[in-house]
């Protein structure tokens, strides 16, 4: 009988997996405190997590950008 592996990965993907997964959690909660605070009239929790969100977006675009070239 012969072992066969399917899959070897380094330590490094399931943290990058795991990092990915997070920054999407992060975005997403921003996004649901903007959503919240629009239904209730909550003007600064609105431009908090607005900025929160743009700021999240772009820096993942750098990284992107900088990780691809790199």
């Amino acid at each position: 009988m012969r072992t066969i592996t399917l899959a070897a990965a380094d330590g490094g993907a399931a943290l990058l997996t795991l990092g990915i997964a997070l920054y999407a959690a992060i975005i997403l909660i921003c996004v649901g405190l903007c959503v919240h605070g629009l239904a209730h009239h909550r003007r600064q929790l609105v431009m908090g997590s607005a900025a929160a969100v743009v700021t999240l977006s772009v820096a993942g675009v750098v990284v992107a950008v900088l990780s691809s070239s790199g």
